[in-house]
């Protein structure tokens, strides 16, 4: 296949590659009632009642439909798990099941510098920002039409289902992005904007080859400064070395497994640089999905991961990490990802660094020593080269917190997540009150009102007998009232009782006869 071939950026991991063709971006995104023979009564109308319990029955219908939508986002996250299944040795391998009974992510933003983000159906449900784009006639990050961003996404997503992911598109996959060469001015402001913006982890899943220096360096000095945790991979080629941004002192540069936790030697970049090692072997991505009418239907592609997939796993286990010690900050975070991965020795190796990335003891291990700088150093030397200090240092002094809390981490966001959660509560305990409220109300209207009728009956003479109260009247010509609605009436008009799920048939782009763009030993260049 004739592949897009960029002479300054290569994308680590998938090879998804496409015939040169021209790129097209998708867009962000009744009663049946019975005449009854009646001597008319003097009685009040019972109307007042009947219109109570017909608003009664529209506000239990109202809670109703409300909590039904309520759990529409859980229905929605239970109907594609085709990654989640086709990928469970992926997870199994990092051992992030452990960790979710401790946290699944809640309250870190997680970076994804890649393509953008795609719809899909295994991110429905999912907390994903519009996030930002390098390019100025779209609006936001959801315009992926390559699938790169969005597969390493959703390695983020399966090692932390509820971390937040912010899509920062700065590449389209094409030979001409007019980013300004290998790492250009509007690249630097792209992963400066997500630092800016609130993200806790970048998932810089792309390397640049040759000697970097200047702006680039510094960006990633400017990153870990505001205490944010920096992924990147390593390559996918292993006659090379690695290359920026992963050969950067204080990043988290992550080399390829395979299906049994084993150095992936025949598709990944090794060397000194290296830091944690993650699945990168054969598995089920997204393919993005632009429209209804694109011939193929396939809406997944079985893919060698690479080290793409591998640094987006480990910013999964990142976010993991972070969400359940939200009193850390970077450093200790990295510190607790490096001394707990492969055996837990901290030993670090050329091959794959400290190893496996481990999720259930990165977040569950004890008595891992506390740092007070980066373990894996600073791309320009020192801590504070670049100027910049987290965004919480200040209010954090004047609290007089202890030192080693955390510093532009997760926990104002996690604290968010929490208030929103007991809000969620306290809706639901409302709603329960208020139906408990009305079906009460509707008991004791229902039971006025039998004792209404039974007065009646005691009260008035029906033609044809006496009657049995001490009022006695000449008996009037028999008559024939229909009462309006009769006795049998019924309540109102039932709405709508359905809820329809979102559409499943989803196109992506592509021949029905194409051959898959995905090759395994191949660098995927832009």
């Amino acid at each position: 296949m004739n592949l897009r071939v960029s002479q300054a950026r290569n994308r680590s991991g998938m090879l998804w590659g496409r015939a040169d063709s021209a790129v097209t971006t998708g867009t962000r995104k009744g009663s049946n009632p019975m005449a009854i023979p009646l001597t008319p009564t003097p009685a009040e109308p019972r109307t007042p009642h009947r219109a109570l319990r017909t608003a009664l029955g529209a506000g239990l219908t109202a809670l109703a439909a409300a909590a039904a939508l309520a759990a529409t986002p859980g229905a929605a996250l239970a109907q594609d798990t085709t990654l989640n299944d086709e990928n469970a040795w992926a997870t199994d391998l990092i051992q992030a099941p452990a960790a979710w009974g401790t946290t699944q992510g809640e309250g870190v933003t997680v970076a994804v510098l890649d393509t953008g983000i795609a719809e899909h159906p295994f991110f429905e449900g999912k907390d994903i920002l519009p996030g930002y784009t390098a390019y100025s006639d779209e609006q936001d990050a959801w315009n992926d039409a390559d699938g790169h961003g969005s597969a390493v996404a959703a390695a983020v997503l399966l090692a932390a289902p509820r971390a937040t992911i912010m899509p920062v598109r700065m590449d389209t996959g094409a030979d001409t992005d007019g980013l300004g060469g290998a790492m250009g001015e509007t690249d630097v402001e792209a992963v400066k904007w997500a630092v800016d913006n609130g993200a806790d982890v970048l998932v810089i899943p792309w390397h640049i080859d040759g000697n970097v220096t200047g702006d680039p360096i510094e960006i990633m000095q400017y990153a870990i400064d505001k205490g944010v945790v920096v992924v990147a991979s390593a390559g996918n080629d292993p006659s090379e070395p690695v290359l920026y941004p992963a050969s950067t002192p204080g990043v988290i540069a992550v080399t390829g497994a395979d299906t049994n936790g084993e150095f992936l030697s025949e598709s990944s970049s090794t060397g000194p640089e290296v830091v944690l090692s993650a699945p990168a072997d054969e598995m089920t991505v997204p393919k993005p999905i632009l429209g209804a009418l694109a011939e193929d239907t396939d809406i997944y592609a079985t893919v060698i991961g690479g080290t793409s997939m591998g640094s987006g796993f480990v910013g999964g286990v990142a976010a993991l990490t972070w969400a359940a010690h939200p009193d850390l900050d970077a450093s200790n975070v990295i510190q607790r990802l490096i001394q707990t991965a492969g055996d837990a020795s901290g030993t670090r190796g050329d091959e794959v660094g400290y190893g496996l990335v481990n999720a259930d003891q990165a977040v569950h291990a004890e008595g891992i020593e506390p740092v007070e700088e980066n373990p894996l150093g600073y791309p320009m030397g020192e801590a504070g080269a670049s100027g910049a200090t987290p965004d919480d240092t200040q209010s954090a002094e004047e609290g007089g917190e202890e030192p080693g809390a955390a510093s532009g981490g997760p926990s104002a966001a996690a604290e968010g997540n929490k208030e929103s959660n007991l809000s969620a509560i306290i809706v639901v305990a409302a709603a329960v009150v208020l139906v408990g409220a009305a079906i009460a109300v509707w008991i004791v209207l229902r039971g006025r009102g039998r004792k209404a009728a039974a007065a009646q009956q005691g009260e008035f003479t029906p033609p044809g007998g006496p009657g049995q109260g001490a009022l006695q009247q000449p008996a009037p010509a028999q008559q024939t009232y229909v009462p309006q609605g009769g006795q049998n009436y019924g309540g109102p008009p039932p709405g709508q009782q359905g809820f329809s799920s979102p559409p499943q048939g989803f196109n992506p782009p592509g021949n029905p006869g194409e051959q898959s763009p995905w090759r395994p030993s191949e660098p995927n260049q832009r």
